[in-house]
């Protein structure tokens, strides 16, 4: 049993292991996945962009499309510790441009939502950068709370590699 501010094995004080993804990186990759989908069902039904209060016509549509495609691809790849700066940069993109169409609620509210992407994107710079040297250096990573691994890193296969034609 665990008293408070115990840990479960004992240690007074002591930090989740910064391989484990924090829960707030899922946070911005569901808000990423989902807001690009919102956006590219609204290009591809309404033909309306959120952040106008027009239709939006010809070139704009395109790029549209093309970031709220982009949103999908980063919000996916944050689960897995890869886009961090790019997604920092979408997610700032898209704050400033629902913000600037305000006096919309749905475009406040998506407005704020990526605001506080980027404020969580940038508190959890740590977490990308030790899952990048991680999988630099050959190890797996805990995936997270929800995942299938034991969170044991991996070892180095033991012994020689032998070559093919040796017996």
């Amino acid at each position: 049993m665990t008293r408070p501010g115990e840990s479960p094995i004992g240690v007074k004080g002591s930090a989740p292991s910064p391989l484990v993804r924090p829960a707030t990186v899922d946070m911005v990759a569901a808000l990423l996945v989902f807001g690009g989908l919102f956006g590219l069902t609204q290009v591809a039904v309404g033909d309306f962009v959120v952040t106008g209060s027009l239709p939006a016509k010809g070139p704009i549509l395109g790029v549209a499309a093309v970031l709220y495609a982009a949103s999908v691809v980063l919000g996916v790849l944050i689960r897995t510790g890869r886009g961090w700066l790019a997604a920092l940069n979408l997610a700032g993109l898209f704050a400033i441009a629902y913000l600037l169409a305000l006096p919309s609620p749905i475009a406040a509210a998506l407005g704020f939502a990526h605001l506080g992407a980027v404020v969580v994107l940038l508190r959890t710079r740590r977490w990308f950068g030790i899952t990048a040297e991680t999988r630099a250096s050959g190890r797996s990573t805990v995936a997270g709370p929800d995942s299938q691994s034991t969170g044991a890193l991996s070892k180095p296969s033991g012994g020689r590699r032998r070559s093919p034609r040796t017996r």
